[in-house]
């Protein structure tokens, strides 16, 4: 089983139960980590046989840009959804950072895994 880590995926989005949030973009931060088997990818190396990060991060930022959300919980509800759309993935784990969502902590986060 290989493992492929997104970290660090920078975003801007409305987010947030306070007035003031539902007006102000906020920056996030999206660490998504996955499983799949990357045996023929190995063997290969094309791109066809690879689960192509790229495309991951690009379908996680268009979904967290497009958030109108309250709660951290449902837009890493939606990200893993994509994710695990892609029937190659055998496990996923995706966490989201609220940087400044309290004044003396570097962030918050809210994190889920899903395994076929």
């Amino acid at each position: 089983m290989a493992i492929i880590r997104i970290n660090d995926l920078k975003v801007r989005t409305l987010i947030g139960a306070y007035s003031w949030e539902r007006i102000n973009k906020q920056e996030l931060v999206i660490n998504i980590t996955i499983q799949y088997d990357a045996s023929k990818a190995s063997r290969s190396d094309k791109l066809n046989d690879a689960l192509n990060y790229e495309s991951v991060a690009a379908k996680a930022i268009k979904t967290a840009e497009r958030s109108r959300h309250t709660l951290l919980e449902k837009l890493v509800g939606q990200l893993m959804e994509g994710v695990m759309s892609d029937r190659r993935v055998q496990a996923a784990h995706v966490r989201v950072d609220k940087p400044h969502a309290l004044p003396h902590a570097r962030c918050v986060s809210f994190e889920l895994s899903a395994e076929r």
